[in-house]
């Protein structure tokens, strides 16, 4: 079981790691954890560190080529927009590393399906171990508040996997992330990892 759960850390918390999200972003990284920080992983999703720098998603619009056929031998080509989760719109606190206004915290509804899975299946083991522990040791408070955690943070993941209903992403949303970042960071973040224009 220690050994699962060894296998699963090192998977999920070492710069080879591999973050794949439904706009076809991916991210070598890590995630982000620090005891007793606002940045820890939570039900609201988790911060990446790629770079060795925190790593701000830029929710890029997700575009295929579409043909139409006119019926009279034209054909026209238009981009089609791939249905993808808007950037977040609510203001969520930020670990004392970063500026406060834009959340670098990833909600998990981002991630594809295969990094959804991985990452349930971490935090499912890490939820089964804390409960372990607590029912030979049930007084252990690290124990309850880490399986309390834990469990809250699949349950989470759990949903965002089957969520069917998010709010799309559009250009305009889009470009509005992206300037609100230009205006926190600068052009050039240099405390970030960012991949946005």
């Amino acid at each position: 079981m220690k050994i699962i759960i060894l296998i699963l850390f090192l998977v999920l918390n070492t710069d080879g790691a591999v973050f794949k999200f439904k706009d076809g972003t991916v991210v070598n990284g890590y995630i982000f954890e620090q005891p007793l920080s606002i940045g820890a992983p939570s039900p609201d999703g988790i911060l990446l560190i790629s770079n060795k720098k925190f790593y701000l998603h830029n929710y890029p619009l997700k575009t295929k080529e579409k043909i139409i056929d006119h019926g009279n031998g034209r054909y026209t080509v238009e981009e089609e927009i791939i249905p993808t989760p808007a950037p977040p719109s609510e203001v969520n606190l930020n670990p004392y590393q970063l500026p406060r206004c834009v959340p670098a915290r990833i909600n998990f509804i981002h991630f594809d399906k295969p990094t959804l899975n991985n990452l349930y299946k971490h935090y499912s083991h890490k939820t089964k171990y804390h409960g372990n522990v607590l029912a030979k040791y049930p007084y252990n408070p690290h124990h309850s508040i880490a399986f309390k955690e834990n469990k809250a943070i699949a349950l989470s993941i759990y949903k965002a996997a089957n969520k069917k209903d998010f709010k799309l992403n559009s250009a305009a949303a889009s470009t509005e992330w992206n300037m609100m970042v230009k205006k926190e960071y600068g052009k050039i973040p240099s405390i970030v990892t960012w991949f946005g224009n």
